[in-house]
């Protein structure tokens, strides 16, 4: 049996963590099951609680920070707006939100459910969230650690597979999701929180998303995408929604971290300019009494993506359109009507009336990649962060301006941000590997390209 570390915390440092949004008591369930006695469907719950937390956690409000969404107004937030992100910036995501968090329990329940031969639809959910979380992680980082990172006390010092792997690994596990799901599971029910009914449709649409991740790479990216699409889910309501529980314990962890750090993180002003005249704005964000724009304000239940209970989606059906019609796009197709669809269904997820749909609908008349891709970054706000900064890094769009004070050490050119840098933890004690990593993209630094967004 593979034995499995977690890092001790000295009291004291545990005290100071206990009130971090992210990884700390409000958000780790001391009772996280666990061990070779625990059925796979009681881990399922808790792997996918975590899965969705590292989507809007930390990774997630620091994407929105360079894509200009979020600003930083107080304390340590305003140093990542001006680009001064340092290793430590996502330690806590890469060590307990992944690597003994999500991943290694979609690890343990695929290797379990290989052994034993059974739980095939459980194995199934399992491999669609480890790609989820293989993406996200190999969005931030680059090359990361998997092929033999999941080994416990066999192999304390993994190496990094390529991003280039990653991503084929990525599509191996869900087209393996897919034939899992296939099959007849006669253990039954899952055990999952997503009201998601046919998650071949989900994997489908996953496979989707990371084949149009590598434009860049694929000349024939698009065309896959446009095939997946066609097999996906058909509307918000098949869409893979988790819902956050509407507690201070297990609430949405950007609601947590209004509450828990009022006004260190606003609206930035491009956004703020960006959503006049679009009836989602007020579903965004409210103004202060000194004219901010405030993402969170306590009592606000107008804020769709500050509540406790605010949703978060695997991917949404509104994503699935955009990329949809960015593929029509580069396929030569009539992007109009999976553009006008894509909108209508954030807006109708978010619960803006028909009438102001329509009226807004009709203020988009133009279908080139830019006008697709800054009406996706607004309809992605609040939900999926990183993807808006994806689609930043692989298109140009939205135009961001850089901040004029973000060249440092770690970002020498003072671009917005290409990548977030590996945590020290990988530094001090997986020291071999991530200077492997680090040789294999050319670098350290928060301007250095990965392999699936470089020119």
């Amino acid at each position: 049996m593979k034995k499995y570390y977690k890092i001790i915390i000295p009291v004291f440092l545990g005290i100071i963590l206990s009130s971090c949004d992210d990884f700390g008591d409000t958000n780790l369930d001391p009772g996280r099951p666990g061990g070779e006695n625990v059925s796979l469907v009681a881990i399922t719950p808790t792997m996918q609680t975590q899965t969705h937390r590292n989507i809007v956690a930390s990774a997630g409000r620091l994407a929105g920070i360079v894509t200009q969404q979020f600003i930083g107004f107080d304390a340590q937030q305003v140093a990542f707006t001006q680009y001064a992100i340092p290793e430590s910036s996502l330690s806590d995501v890469w060590e307990f939100g992944l690597y003994t968090g999500s991943m290694r329990d979609c690890a343990d329940m695929i290797e379990r459910a290989n052994a034993t031969g059974e739980n095939i639809h459980t194995r199934g959910l399992a491999k669609i969230y480890m790609a989820a979380n293989l993406g996200l992680t190999t969005n931030c980082f680059g090359d990361i650690p998997y092929s033999d990172a999941f080994l416990g006390s066999d192999n304390l010092a993994p190496t990094y597979d390529s991003q280039e792997e990653i991503y084929a690994s990525i599509q191996n596990l869900l087209d393996e999701a897919i034939a899992d799901f296939g099959q007849t599971d006669p253990e039954g029910p899952l055990g999952d929180l997503v009201a998601a009914t046919d998650w071949i449709a989900v994997a489908h649409a996953l496979k989707a998303r990371y084949y149009m991740q590598l434009t860049k790479r694929d000349a024939t990216a698009s065309e896959k995408a446009l095939s997946e699409v066609s097999l996906a889910f058909s509307s918000n309501d098949d869409s893979p929604i988790f819902q956050f529980e509407g507690t201070p314990n297990g609430g949405n962890p950007l609601a947590l971290f209004g509450i828990q750090r009022p006004n260190t993180l606003i609206i930035d002003p491009f956004f703020d300019n960006l959503m006049d005249n679009d009836p989602r704005k007020t579903k965004f964000m409210t103004p202060n009494v000194d004219g901010d724009q405030l993402f969170f304000e306590n009592g606000n239940t107008e804020l769709f993506w500050a509540q406790f209970s605010s949703p978060s989606p695997l991917i949404s059906y509104s994503e699935l359109k955009f990329i949809e019609a960015e593929a029509l796009l580069r396929t030569g197709g009539d992007p109009s009507v999976a553009l006008q669809d894509a909108i209508t269904a954030n807006m109708e997820f978010i619960g803006i009336a028909p009438a102001d749909i329509t009226a807004y609908l009709a203020t988009v008349t133009g279908t080139d990649l830019e006008t697709i891709i800054i009406e996706k970054y607004k309809a992605m706000y609040g939900a999926a962060p990183i993807e808006s900064w994806n689609d930043y890094r692989r298109t140009g769009f939205p135009a961001l301006v850089a901040n004029p004070e973000g060249a440092n050490g770690s970002n020498p050119s003072g671009i917005v941000p290409r990548r977030f840098l590996y945590p020290d933890s990988e530094r001090l004690s997986n020291t071999a590997s991530y200077e492997a990593a680090i040789s294999n993209q050319g670098g350290h630094l928060l301007d250095n390209d990965i392999w699936a967004f470089e020119d």
